[in-house]
């Protein structure tokens, strides 16, 4: 990418993910270096499907609790993913989050979306 842009995420509709209960916004992707930012909205009681981001990732909490194996991310907290980690978050009460992907996010599951 070789300018800087600005996204009105409000105005943008939620995309379906193949997993019921979830959905996302994808905010910006580059084809060549697979790096990318985006909203995921899970509803309560949804397991995100299993992936491993390969150069790690960034996630901000924006509302809701979010958990990572056992740990819980609230609502205005960060958390990073070290880079090759696979995992499934979970949440139970829903949330809504913005990731952050510095490279390729390998999907482990049927349906994968990017």
């Amino acid at each position: 990418m070789s300018h800087s842009y600005h996204i009105d995420a409000e105005d943008m509709a939620w995309s379906c993910h193949p997993r019921e209960g979830v959905s996302f916004k994808s905010l910006r992707y580059d084809h060549v270096t697979k790096s990318g930012a985006v909203m995921i909205h899970m509803c309560p009681d949804t397991t995100y499907p299993e992936y491993r981001a390969l150069a790690g990732q960034d996630v901000l909490v924006v509302d809701g609790e979010l958990l990572i194996g056992d740990e819980r991310v609230r609502r205005g907290s960060y958390a990073f993913v070290s880079p090759g980690t696979q995992h499934a978050p979970r949440t139970t009460s829903g949330c809504v989050l913005f990731v952050s992907f510095p490279g390729e996010v390998e999907h482990l599951h049927a349906g994968a979306v990017g």
